[in-house]
């Protein structure tokens, strides 16, 4: 039963984990640390995640700012979009 004590005892110091207990924790710390940044940071920088609200009208007048349709066709289907 003694021989369990000094085991647990750890009289020198380094008995547990070969001294390296401090260490492995701290460097698995910051590797965890680092995996769950890296998960946050991709997906707060994924463009595809959120896409932002489409405004058909402001389509319809840019199309019609760029001539690519008439001003009749543009109030017909702005009147089309506001139904």
């Amino acid at each position: 039963m003694e021989v369990v004590g000094q085991f647990l005892a750890d009289t020198d110091g380094w008995g547990h984990m070969s001294g390296w207990g401090w260490g492995w924790m701290f460097f698995g710390s910051v590797f965890w640390a680092a995996v769950i940044g890296l998960v946050v940071w991709a997906v707060i920088r994924n463009p595809g995640a959120t896409s932002p609200e489409v405004d058909a009208e402001a389509i319809l007048a840019q199309r019609f700012a760029l001539g690519e349709i008439s001003a009749e066709e543009f109030t017909e289907r702005r009147a089309a979009l506001r139904e």
